[in-house]
């Protein structure tokens, strides 16, 4: 039987085999071959149960760990905790690096205003990045992202506390995922999803995954300038092969920059993605 792995838990692998969950474990051979994720198309022995093999990939991420996405929603809150640009410029750059394609979904609506909502939108549209803005407290915006949905595996990621789980709840009340709390005093919010879950919705999945505070790169300094969002065309067409879009001549990102088509808070976002990796 063929079927997907829905979660890994406590060494249980659940797989969704038409509709039916198994509860199950990989075959010795294929579990020290290779590591097995959330996500994996896999074949099951009629027979014990146990995983057989592991299909061939069409994604996979190292963080959160999952494959065979579709797509990424990267979720960030409008406040509580308060939307860094720095931050979705980096979660940005890693999916493009994994060769997914990304978008913003900006959460609690209700707490911001439409200056600052329509001046963040502003920028990501600018470098064709999709970006959506929803409140879970009068669920505006909801049905827009429930279109995304269908016949994808989508993982929604971000920091914890920006409202992934409030935002499952609404789309789909059935999923019943634990909503954290944000802390004013710490300036971050609470675990609540623990694992990397697959939810069925409209014939594909919705992944739920951990929130966590950092997301470190692990890439070159080569490989940011490569891949940092809208970049990716014009930085192989620079006259250094290896130009990092600073000070070097015929530079193609630079000339963007200095003419708008590069909003400057991107820029400077780059400049400072560049300076961490530097800092490794």
């Amino acid at each position: 039987m063929n079927g997907i792995i829905v979660s890994i838990k406590y060494g249980v692998y659940v797989v969704n085999c038409d509709n039916v969950l198994y509860n199950t474990s990989p075959r010795g051979l294929v579990k020290f071959k290779d590591k097995i994720y959330v996500g994996d198309e896999v074949i099951i022995n009629d027979d014990n149960y146990l995983i057989e093999a592991v299909l061939p990939r069409r994604s996979l991420l190292k963080r959160p760990p999952i494959s065979n996405i579709d797509q990424i929603l990267l979720i960030f809150s409008l406040k509580e905790p308060e939307f860094s640009y720095y931050l979705a410029f980096k979660y940005l750059t890693y999916a493009s690096f994994n060769g997914v394609k990304a978008s913003l979904v900006l959460t609690k609506a209700d707490k911001s205003n439409e200056k600052e909502i329509n001046e963040i939108k502003e920028v990501f549209n600018k470098i064709h990045v999709d970006t959506y803005v929803t409140s879970s407290k009068d669920h505006s915006g909801v049905e827009e992202i429930k279109a995304l949905f269908k016949n994808k595996i989508t993982v929604l990621i971000g920091q914890s506390g920006v409202g992934k789980s409030s935002l499952l709840n609404a789309i789909d009340e059935s999923f019943l995922r634990d909503v954290g709390e944000y802390s004013l005093a710490l300036g971050r919010g609470k675990h609540k999803t623990k694992e990397v879950i697959l939810l069925p919705y409209q014939g594909g999945y919705i992944a739920d995954t951990p929130g966590f505070s950092s997301l470190e790169l692990e890439m070159s300094k080569l490989e940011i300038a490569q891949y940092f969002p809208s970049f990716e065309k014009d930085a192989l067409e620079c006259f250094y092969s290896n130009c990092l879009h600073i000070s070097e001549k015929n530079c193609k990102i630079k000339a963007r920059v200095d003419s708008g088509d590069i909003p400057p808070i991107a820029y400077k976002c780059y400049l400072e993605l560049l300076e961490e990796s530097e800092r490794k």
